[in-house]
């Protein structure tokens, strides 16, 4: 017998437990049960009336009360217990059909308690399981029982058993990940002398064993068989683990199966996996990952071959599902300081057999007017092929008009842009681009128009352990964007960097700090010789909540919000899952605009505050906030040709989906 269920063999008789006799009631469960009934009650629209939505009870099902008692009052153990055993977690729910299938229900408990037990570093422990005042042993599979039966569960949990001596055959070499403190090892998960053994981390630290073979080329790694004695007279658990490591490994053939529009060579090519390279999982997980990037399919999965060839190659069987090639969606958010945003798109997304996205655009937001001239809208068309030089480089091409619309400044915008993004390791990605941009600005500096010339370029590093929700790491993403405008002849650069980290106070990610920074500027053109969108501006829900959408930055001499040459934001969270789907999200924000291309602070720094509750999805959280900006900034709008007043409101509500950031 393989396993910890050995143990049972190394505890003195008098501790053995009762295994359950060797008597099938297949049978008997299936045969056992009621005659349909009449129903008193009917259904209509789902539901029910004069009824209740219960199951029918069979007139043969053999109910039950149960109570659990753990020697010395534990409730730790008392409720691991509870938790194991199937007739405890069961008692509220449909009883057993008949008093045979109780029976050999009540007879699977000894498992299923002595397996927690285990898991608890008890190896002393001794069960009894009473039924209607008898030993569940001694009761025969056709016995007549009352209704409802008692049933007592005793149990003497016995003390807590640590690791004695430890042994560990054949493992792995050391090699740089083992020092990476996330890496599993058989140490870090607390197979060690004197350490509780529990009897999930003798398991853990085997398959560690094998990972950490597996890490360097050798996927066939297995464990041998464990050999594991308790030592009853000091409470000590000797353990004694081997793996066989087989063969190293290389890539071999790879096959594609599953593909309808896709090309087979390219999804193999777009695995990035080569023939001849050395075998490594993580390069495997990773592959996987570059395939659902491309948008094309439902399903991936990656298939080691069974067996290592002579000349050490591992053939691969790659298994995909597509998705319909055409695809559309719309969101929509709202703040009361920003108004309703609309968005909607259309997409081709596998255009001629490589992956290929066609996507059409189009979004409105500001819609807090009745006058659609006060809207800002957009409308684009994308154009991205996978792959192009390498399995790892995307080109990208974009058609945009854009409206903006905003307090600060009004904007018309033309653009045409061809780009490449490029993965650089899993963490590491970059883009590069040409812009040429048409644009009419109308702001506070009177009207103009600009033709820009740019090379926005952008890194970011992301070492998080979700996209959508963090919990954990940090991300850094910078961006530079050379430019020259031939209107006024201004050579310059827009850089920005962005920062953001994220910081568990526990396991399961329930109590979350989350911090952001964000610094910019702009070199080499005056302020009223620039498009209003590459102009630094604070405030709205995405900088600093409690204010106007863009309403923070250094002012003219008549009081009027003008973008800046430089920026400086930040904002700090606490996010607490209150249950599994809802949580609550006190936050601080604050930045501003400032007129140098270095923050100089002479605009002072604005903060706002408030609190969220978020509602979590598998799509993202549903994020609603509330905040109030703490110091009141008197701003000005022109709207038909006159300057009116716009304060700063006393508190701003947004809704909208995913985390602030």
């Amino acid at each position: 017998m393989r396993g910890l269920s050995r143990l049972e063999r190394l505890m003195p008789a008098r501790q053995r437990l009762a295994k359950g006799l060797a008597l099938s009631v297949a049978v008997a469960a299936l045969i056992a049960g009621a005659k349909p009934q009449p129903a008193a009650a009917f259904k209509l629209f789902g539901y029910n009336f004069f009824g209740s939505d219960e199951k029918p009870v069979s007139p043969d099902a053999q109910t039950y009360k149960i109570e659990v008692v753990i020697a010395g009052g534990d409730k730790t153990i008392k409720s691991a217990v509870e938790g194991a055993s199937s007739l405890y977690s069961g008692k509220d729910e449909t009883p057993p059909p008949s008093t045979p299938a109780f029976l050999s229900k009540a007879r699977t408990e000894y498992d299923r308690i002595l397996g927690t037990l285990y898991a608890n570093a008890r190896y002393g422990a001794s069960i009894s399981i009473m039924v209607n005042g008898r030993k569940l042993e001694d009761i025969p599979i056709d016995a007549t029982l009352p209704h409802p039966v008692p049933v007592v569960i005793n149990v003497n949990p016995g003390p807590v058993f640590t690791f004695g001596r430890i042994r560990m055959e054949n493992r792995a070499p050391h090699s740089p990940i083992d020092d990476i403190p996330k890496t599993k090892t058989p140490e870090r998960l607390g197979l060690e002398p004197g350490h509780q053994a529990n009897s999930d981390i003798v398991l853990s630290a085997e398959q560690a064993m094998i990972d950490a073979w597996r890490r360097q080329g050798y996927p066939k790694a297995k464990a041998l068989p464990r050999v594991i004695t308790a030592d009853h007279d000091n409470n000590r658990l000797d353990v004694t683990l081997a793996v066989e490591p087989g063969r190293l490994a290389h890539y071999g053939r790879m096959t594609v199966d599953g593909t309808k529009d896709m090309n087979p060579a390219f999804v193999a090519r777009q695995t990035g996996l080569r023939p001849g390279d050395q075998y490594d999982p993580a390069e495997i997980e990773l592959a996987k990952r570059r395939l659902q990037r491309l948008q094309v399919f439902s399903t991936t999965s990656i298939v080691e071959g069974d067996a290592i060839a002579a000349d050490s190659t591992m053939p691969l069987m790659v298994t995909v599902s597509e998705r319909p090639l055409h695809v559309f969606g719309a969101g929509a958010e709202y703040s009361t300081t920003d108004g309703i945003g609309l968005n909607g798109y259309w997409e081709h997304r596998n255009l001629f057999g490589e992956a290929e996205r066609l996507r059409f655009d189009a979004t409105v937001a500001g819609v807090d007017s009745t006058d659609p001239t006060k809207f800002t809208y957009s409308g684009g068309v994308t154009f991205v092929k996978p792959g192009i030089f390498d399995p790892f480089t995307d080109l990208t091409a974009q058609l945009l008009a854009k409206r903006e619309v905003y307090d600060p400044y009004s904007q018309n915008t033309f653009r045409a842009r061809v780009g490449l993004a490029h993965e650089f390791s899993e963490r590491l990605t970059g883009k590069i681009a040409i812009n040429g941009e048409y644009d009419q600005v109308e702001d506070f500096y009177g009207k103009r128009n600009l033709l820009l010339f740019s090379l926005p370029g952008e890194l970011a590093y992301d070492t998080t352990d979700d996209k959508l929700e963090p919990t954990r790491g940090y991300r850094l993403k910078g961006t530079l964007e050379p430019f020259y405008e031939a209107k006024f002849g201004n050579f310059g650069a827009v850089t920005r960097i962005d920062g953001s980290a994220y910081f568990s106070f526990d396991a399961m990610g329930r109590y979350v700090l989350a911090g952001r920074v964000a610094v910019g500027s702009i070199v080499g053109a005056p302020a009223n010789e620039l498009p209003g969108d590459r102009m630094f501006y604070a405030g709205g829900g995405g900088s600093v909540r409690g204010y106007n959408f863009r309403s923070l930055g250094p002012k003219l001499d008549n009081g009027f919000v003008v973008g800046g040459r430089s920026l400086l934001e930040g904002s700090l969270e606490m996010r607490i899952k209150v249950t599994d789907s809802i949580g609550i999200v006190p936050f601080v924000d604050a930045g501003s605009a400032f007129s140098t291309s270095y923050p100089s602070f002479d605009e002072d720094m604005k903060i706002g505050a408030g609190v969220g509750l978020r509602y979590y999805t598998s799509l993202g959280a549903i994020r609603v906030d509330i905040a109030r900006g703490l110091t009141p900034v008197k701003g000005f709008v022109i709207e038909d040709g006159k300057v009116k007043k716009k304060n700063t409101p006393p508190f701003a509500l947004y809704i909208g989906l995913g985390e602030s950031f």
